[in-house]
């Protein structure tokens, strides 16, 4: 795979593509895109940078009428990114193991933990996934 970095608007598109896991038009994004309110016209200009990138590739047409509309599809998994991701920054098999060991000694969370962070994230007006997401960045980044 290449070295490439995606922007957080291509990352929301690929995201959506990983998430519907089928063939889906510019149309069929703007209306699964819940993230934001992005144009038929800005999608199909994130699409066309994600193909020059290796990251999406044309998988056929959909008739629609008169007219014909393009279908997308990811060229890799998210797993097959994310672990591309992890080699980029450094991370090899051993440290992987490493990780993945530390994160299996973790006790399970409760409820009442999950609870609380949830109304801390909500307090500083963000959610707990962004939360998560960020931390994951800021680990990817050192």
């Amino acid at each position: 795979m290449k070295r490439f970095k995606l922007s957080n608007s291509e990352e929301i598109l690929m995201d959506t593509l990983w998430r519907e896991n089928r063939p889906l038009t510019t149309l069929q994004l703007a209306e699964k895109v819940t993230e934001a309110r992005w144009n038929t016209n800005y999608i199909d200009k994130l699409l066309g940078q994600l193909v020059k990138k290796g990251m999406v590739q044309v998988s056929g047409l959909l008739q629609n009428g008169r007219y014909q509309s393009r279908q997308f599809v990811p060229c890799y998994t998210k797993d097959e990114f994310l672990a591309n991701m992890l080699e980029e920054q450094g991370v090899n098999q051993a440290l992987f193991a490493r990780i993945a060991v530390a994160l299996f000694k973790k006790p399970a969370k409760s409820n009442e933990s999950e609870q609380e962070e949830k109304l801390i994230a909500g307090k500083n007006g963000r959610s707990v996934r962004s939360c998560a997401a960020e931390q994951r960045r800021e680990i990817i980044c050192k």
